[in-house]
């Protein structure tokens, strides 16, 4: 095992995910060789006479966790933003546990949209998670009685709504201090992308991940 070649394939890796908004290519294989070799520095162990050596044995092993570790957080936030969005992703270009989540996400948030939707303008009775979509994407909704509305009650109805949900959220100004992708914010409204020095008022769970991740920096007002 080469640790010097092993360490600059994953941040070459880690680099190429920061850098672009779209996933890097991670296989399983690909995974499976970095959880190899993070259990092989685990295990290895030079002399203990020779301080140096095992100094920098340390430091190897801390560097290559943390950009295995930061890579993983970084695909994360990307496949929550990507699902927000229904944006499609190349399911061959991510590990099992990835695609799962996305779908999952994805099933949810159609589910969600489904409910609202007809929460607004009909009535629902018996709601099942496999009638709305979140256990069985795609499976439609029997149990509806549709109600009309006429056009100024729809538009009352939707004003009222997003009112509502915009003051059932905390805002927090930020600034971005990298290239963001776009999001959709739990308030349901599309955000991004962004630019470096970009300033943004988001809610205040989208705020803390890019905070949180390195993104962006909260703006303290005085």
């Amino acid at each position: 095992m080469d640790l010097k070649k092993d360490y600059e394939k994953l941040y070459q890796h880690w680099l190429n995910e920061f850098q672009q908004t779209e996933l890097t290519a991670l296989s399983q294989d690909i995974f499976d060789d970095y959880k190899k070799i993070i259990n092989y520095i685990k295990n290895y162990e030079e002399e203990k006479k020779d301080n140096i050596k095992s100094q920098l044995l340390e430091s190897y092993k801390n560097n290559f966790n943390y950009l295995f570790k930061d890579l993983l957080k970084i695909r994360e936030i990307k496949i929550i933003n990507f699902a927000f969005a229904l944006v499609e992703i190349d399911l061959d270009n991510v590990i099992e546990a990835e695609k799962l989540f996305y779908q999952n996400l994805v099933s949810s948030i159609k589910g969600y949209k489904k409910v609202k939707k007809y929460s607004i303008y009909g009535e629902i009775e018996d709601i099942t998670p496999e009638k709305i979509g979140i256990i069985e994407a795609g499976k439609e909704i029997r149990s509806i009685k549709p109600k009309v509305l006429s056009e100024d009650k729809i538009t009352k109805i939707s004003e009222s709504t997003i009112k509502e949900r915009k003051e059932d959220f905390n805002y927090t100004l930020i600034r971005i201090l990298k290239k963001t992708p776009p999001l959709v914010g739990i308030d349901l409204i599309n955000y991004g992308p962004f630019e470096k020095e970009d300033i943004a008022n988001l809610p205040f769970e989208n705020a803390k991940i890019l905070i949180y991740e390195k993104f962006a920096e909260k703006i303290e007002l005085s």
